[in-house]
């Protein structure tokens, strides 16, 4: 099923961010198949911490139960932690998959990193004396 502006087969079941990471990254990248896949799976991480994040502000709005106890949403936050994690993971794959890829060019506040952002500040280097 197309979606709009989807450039490729949109997942159906995405939320607002999944739809938006999805549009958005194939409108940047030019991605293998396999990779499309990666993109869908990162694409349900992203609407899954949503939901993890509302279950969050949720206890802590509650913050006592009716027994006058603190919600634990221990359990939670890892969870988050752990999804964050995965997602963080898939985007790098992803990235590393991606063809006609055009690099980001780092802002004058930000200072590049990455491989090839390091073997152009070592030649600068070298240049300089």
């Amino acid at each position: 099923m197309e979606g709009p502006d989807s450039g490729s087969d949109f997942p159906a079941g995405l939320a607002d961010r999944g739809s938006r990471l999805w549009r958005e990254a194939n409108e940047a990248w030019q991605l293998t198949p396999a990779h499309l896949v990666l993109l869908e799976e990162a694409c349900r991480i992203t609407d899954r911490l949503d939901v993890l994040n509302t279950i969050i502000l949720r206890g802590s709005a509650d913050v006592k139960s009716n027994d006058g106890e603190l919600p634990d949403i221990q359990g939670v936050l890892a969870e988050t932690r752990q999804q964050q994690g995965a997602l963080r993971m898939l985007i790098a794959e992803i990235r590393q998959g991606q063809t006609g890829f055009a690099p980001v060019v780092p802002s004058s506040e930000q200072e590049a990193t990455g491989v090839s952002d390091l073997t152009a500040r070592i030649a600068k280097k070298k240049a300089q004396g």
